[in-house]
């Protein structure tokens, strides 16, 4: 029993609260949509892409596909507890009959303090004290993103998941957003959202952190690479391999240019479709390698 005196803080003390905290789970998820599917989805979206106004875009043609690399998002998963069990001074304020002169409780006499000031219906207050024993509970489960931004459940569906995740995270190429988390952040946020020691205690006579559940997620997404031939500008969309859902990158870069002896003109090669055969699995690191066109 750890014990402090009237009024003094017990976080003053600098005293160490006791913890379990489990250790630190890898999960990979397994991807829901195939290749066959992110390509369908990218040869039905790309044109979208360089759209400048509502009815101006590109023709098919004049859009190819360059990579689709598979990658993974981050997430951190964090369940826990707190419970403290102390006792503290306890005051309790009854107001009773102005004739009341006193009350016998567990064999004592308490007398009531007469209210002073002009009351419309007089009164006395009887004070009672004594020592009373509580207990606080305070549970979180929390998402965090690789960005440590809490985020929703939706985030993170059930799905199956891989058996050896060491083995894939091995591969995972570090370009596409795959990031190494702070190995014990998750629990300092939940500690302090959660710890709250109260204040004026008598005594604690237990108390607790609990971390029941904490794990790195890693989600695997599809990054789609995609060019405009005439303008040479190159953009991504980013392809949920769990929900399909699709979220374009607005930010557009140059293609990378060569150096060319002579001015030709250039007509999209009819071999576009197998231009994102270059696809890496689970990851591996792709170069934007330009396939040569073809001149006429």
């Amino acid at each position: 029993m750890l014990q402090y005196e009237i009024g003094e803080s017990p976080l003053s003390k600098n005293i160490t609260i006791p913890e379990e905290i489990v250790k630190r789970k890898i999960i990979v998820y397994k991807p829901r949509i195939d290749i066959k599917t992110v390509r369908a989805t990218a040869e039905k979206m790309k044109t979208q892409l360089f759209r400048k106004f509502v009815f101006l875009k590109p023709k098919p043609e004049e859009v190819q596909l360059v990579s689709i690399n598979r990658y993974f998002e981050p997430y951190v998963v964090v369940d826990g507890e707190y419970s403290i069990d102390y006792s503290k001074n306890w005051v309790h304020n009854i107001q009773v009959d102005d004739t009341m002169q006193n009350l016998t409780l567990f064999g004592e006499k308490v007398r009531p303090k007469t209210l002073r000031g002009n009351l419309q219906i007089p009164c006395k207050i009887l004070q009672l004290t004594g020592e009373g024993r509580f207990k606080r509970e305070a549970k979180a489960h929390i998402i965090f993103d690789k960005q440590w931004r809490e985020v929703g459940l939706e985030q993170l569906p059930f799905v199956p998941f891989e058996e050896q995740p060491e083995k894939i995270l091995s591969n995972v190429d570090q370009e596409f957003g795959n990031a190494e988390m702070a190995a014990e952040k998750e629990v300092e946020i939940l500690k302090s959202r959660i710890v709250r020691r109260p204040s004026e205690i008598l005594c604690i006579h237990n108390e607790l952190f609990k971390v029941s559940e904490r794990a790195v997620i890693y989600k695997p997404m599809y990054k789609v690479t995609v060019r405009n031939v005439k303008t040479k500008k190159e953009t991504t969309m980013i392809i949920d391999a769990i929900t399909g859902k699709t979220t374009s990158a607005i930010q557009q870069t140059p293609a990378p240019q060569k150096k060319e002896t002579a001015r030709e003109p250039a007509k999209p090669s009819s071999s576009a479709k197998t231009a994102v055969d270059n696809v890496s699995s689970p990851v591996k690191k792709t170069e934007n390698k330009v396939k040569p066109k073809l001149k006429v």
